[in-house]
Formats: structure tokens, C-alpha cells, sequence
């Protein structure tokens, strides 16, 4: 994949390499320069701008057509454009395809319908109802959802997820962990990792974006 087919508005996923602890960070290409550099806004971390300085270096990763990339890029400039905080980046290296499914997980309580289907065909069992729950987190790769029940690692469930009051993404998704909940808190005993196995290119950017409006929506209350 060459540089050139990155799109304008294009959400990604940046890693400050030189910081040993860095956050995952949501941010969006805003535009391409002549010389061959590009914007991207200051991402948004714990409802604020995450501090980056010029001269950091970034690993940035993104999603297109259900393929995971990256490339290594220098923070050559800090500047504002319609109240939007801008990041000048030069990339350092060729962009490469690589096997990723952890992408920024940001905590939510969103409502979702899962209900475990076929694993070994990944059909849905039209006998079986979904049930309802709410996840506790949600990123490009997968989410987590609190549920009631003790599902297996391993099992494949059909889920509804309810962005909003006029969007759903329906996907199939694979439970990769189960950890048991606290005592005491609440009706929820478990929290089940689930990572996405089949989801369109559509429902994949529908998620994203809406992980990076509501980091916006955050830094608007500040």
C-alpha cells in the first residue's frame, strides 16, 4: 500500500515510540502537504489533548479493507486550524502490512445483543433469542461486554451493537478471555473479551468513528 491512498478524515491509531508506556491514541489524517508530509488532529486521551512534542517519534497504524498497517513517522510541527489541533508528521519509513487486532479501547457503556452461535460452521442459531447486556469497552479489533452467564473461551457469538438510536452493527466475534467480575458489584459476574471475526469494512470504520467523535465530544467539555 502506498501513501498515497490515504484518505482524508481516515482514523488511525498512534503509538509514541520513544515513550516506554505510551497510550494507544485515536486521531484522523486532516490533509496532505506538497512536500510529503501530512496532518493528523492531536489525539485525545482521558478527555484531554495527550501532550506531543515535536521531534517525537510515532508509530501509526490504521485499517483498510479489513487489513492492518503501519508506518513509523517524525512530529515535525504543533499548529491549530477551525478550533482543530493539528500535528505535522514527515513518515520515516514505508508503510507496512502487519497482524494486529489491538486497537484503542475506549471504556463505554453501549447496549449490545450477543447470543452464541454455531462454532465450528459460525452460523446463527435462529432458535437460540439474544440476550442483552452492555460492554465495558470497544476499539477497531473487538470489545468487552459484561455478562451474567459463564460463556467459554473459544465460543463464537452473533452480537448487535447499538452505536446509536439510528445505527447497528451486527458482527460475529470470538471470546478470547473471560475474567470473573468482583463480588458484590453489581448483576454482572463476568467480562468476556470478544474479538471481531466477521464484521464488514463499513460496521469497522462506523466503530471507529464513533470512538473518536465521542473522544471529541469529551475534550469539548473542558
Amino acid at each position: 500500500m502506498g501513501f498515497e491512498q490515504l484518505k482524508l478524515g481516515m482514523k488511525v491509531e498512534i503509538v509514541l515510540s520513544d515513550e516506554e508506556e505510551s497510550p494507544k491514541l485515536v486521531s484522523q489524517f486532516e490533509g496532505t502537504c506538497s512536500d510529503g508530509t501530512y496532518y493528523v488532529s492531536a489525539p485525545i486521551y482521558g478527555g484531554k489533548i495527550y501532550p506531543i512534542s515535536v521531534g517525537n517519534i510515532l508509530d501509526v497504524y490504521f485499517v483498510e479493507k479489513e487489513n492492518f498497517y503501519k508506518f513509523k513517522a517524525k512530529v515535525l510541527d504543533r499548529s491549530r486550524k477551525s478550533a482543530i489541533s493539528l500535528l505535522k508528521i514527515k513518515a520515516l519509513d514505508e508503510i507496512k502490512k502487519i497482524q494486529r487486532r489491538e486497537f484503542f479501547r475506549f471504556e463505554c457503556m453501549i447496549s449490545v445483543n450477543y447470543r452464541v452461535v454455531d462454532s465450528k460452521k459460525a452460523v446463527q442459531d435462529k432458535d437460540r433469542s439474544f440476550k442483552n447486556t452492555i460492554t465495558k469497552d470497544l476499539s477497531g479489533g473487538g470489545l468487552c461486554i459484561k455478562i451474567e452467564e459463564k460463556l467459554n473461551v473459544g465460543n463464537i457469538i452473533e452480537c448487535e451493537l447499538f452505536l446509536n438510536d439510528s445505527y447497528k452493527v451486527v458482527f460475529l466475534g470470538k471470546i478470547v478471555r473471560i475474567t470473573e467480575c468482583e463480588a458484590g458489584k453489581g448483576k454482572y459476574k463476568y467480562e468476556a473479551g470478544v474479538l471481531f471475526q466477521k464484521i464488514d469494512d463499513k460496521s469497522r470504520e462506523k466503530i471507529i468513528s464513533y470512538i473518536f467523535q465521542e473522544q471529541r465530544k469529551l475534550i469539548k467539555k473542558i
